[in-house]
């Protein structure tokens, strides 16, 4: 993929254009072109996120669930296709640049919460033993699940049922 920005150099009085080329880059930070949307769903729904990430070589893309308002206090979960008792379908394609979708089916109070869709092409981003020299970039979005005002009434009037 081709994206193009204009750098300007000056001479003297002149101005000079030169075209960038992310093709011609060799090594080039990632860098998002689509981050998630926050939704709100309601409880038995499903919800989509989507992000799309440039980037030379072609930046590695996942999906993690941060739990926790306070970046101290805040605990973070790698999701991955399956989890959530199969719940959970992340579909990714690297051609011209990386691009990620997670879809959560048959969505709980529980769902709720920040998601997080994380990118990196630094090549030791996997490394146990060295740092990376360049860190995951992050892009989030919320999921706010709600109970309808009709699911509700119905629920109340199971429990008298019952």
């Amino acid at each position: 993929m081709k994206s193009s920005g204009l750098l300007f150099k000056s001479t003297t009085s002149k101005m000079i254009l030169k075209s960038v080329c992310w093709a011609d880059c060799k090594r080039c930070s990632a860098g998002f072109i689509k981050s998630p949307l926050s939704r709100m769903k309601l409880i038995n729904d499903s919800a989509e996120l989507h992000c799309e990430v440039i980037g030379t070589p072609i930046p590695e893309v996942q999906w993690w669930f941060i739990v926790g308002e306070e970046p101290e206090n805040e605990t973070s979960t790698q999701l991955f296709d399956g989890a959530r008792d199969d719940r959970v379908q992340i579909n990714a394609t690297y051609i011209t640049h990386a691009t990620s979708t997670i879809h959560l089916t048959s969505l709980t109070l529980d769902d709720s919460g920040t998601y997080e869709c994380r990118a990196s092409n630094d090549p030791d981003r996997n490394e146990l033993k060295k740092t990376p020299k360049i860190k995951w970039i992050r892009s989030q979005a919320n999921i706010i699940v709600i109970e309808s005002e009709w699911q509700r009434k119905h629920e109340e009037t199971q429990v008298k049922v019952a």
